[in-house]
């Protein structure tokens, strides 16, 4: 969406956007908050001024507050007199929210120390598939290779660090090896978050 890119020609194009019958950005709570980490969010506003009046513009989240509702409405340029909220419940019976008092040093890593149990051998049943969230890369890697520490030798890759400056390659191998079991859990930065649709995810940590 950057000034004069092929996009926004194409954009431009009547024949093109006569066929458009609206445009949807789901996780819309990105725009906001994402918008330093992926600038592209910031210029999504110029669909107002691009796109004919007639194409209705859907923004959906399960995360958006009235606060940052407020702020993509600015950003996308969307004025209140031609604005329809609508809100559902965000409700899911299936999931439940816990919060535990950390017992040891945020260095240390050992409140996480339950997912591996102690004496854990090949042939005992893997612990459930989990996320482990962290704001910074060093505590993701350092909290990865705490876990692994409590695995065999030959069965440490079970448990790996995944963040944004991983190769692309490496991110599609791994997303596939979460999917399919090969690999139990993650500890990562929110980058895993994106655009993830894992159903199976049992345990997430923040």
């Amino acid at each position: 969406m950057k000034p004069n890119s092929d996009f926004e020609k194409l954009l431009k194009n009547h024949l093109f956007t006569s066929r458009i019958i609206s445009v949807v950005i789901d996780e819309a709570h990105c725009i906001a908050d994402w918008g330093d980490f992926r600038p592209e969010y910031n210029e999504l506003g110029r669909l107002q001024y691009t796109l004919p009046t007639t194409v209705p513009i859907m923004i959906a989240s399960a995360t958006l507050s009235k606060e940052t509702l407020t702020d993509v409405c600015q950003l996308l340029h969307m004025h209140s007199d031609k604005l329809a909220t609508i809100r559902r419940s965000s409700d899911r019976p299936n999931i439940k929210i816990e919060v535990r008092k950390m017992k040891y040093s945020l260095n240390s890593y050992a409140d996480l120390a339950f997912l591996i149990p102690d004496g854990w051998k090949i042939g005992d049943p893997p612990p459930p598939k989990f996320l482990i969230f962290f704001n910074d890369i060093q505590h993701v890697i350092q909290a990865a290779k705490y876990l692994q520490r409590h695995l065999p030798r030959e069965m440490q890759d079970k448990v790996k660090w995944f963040n944004s400056d991983m190769t692309d390659i490496y991110k599609v191998t791994e997303l596939a090896n979460f999917i399919d079991g090969t690999t139990w859990g993650y500890v990562t930065t929110e980058s895993f978050g994106m655009e993830m649709d894992i159903a199976d995810i049992q345990l997430i940590l923040q």
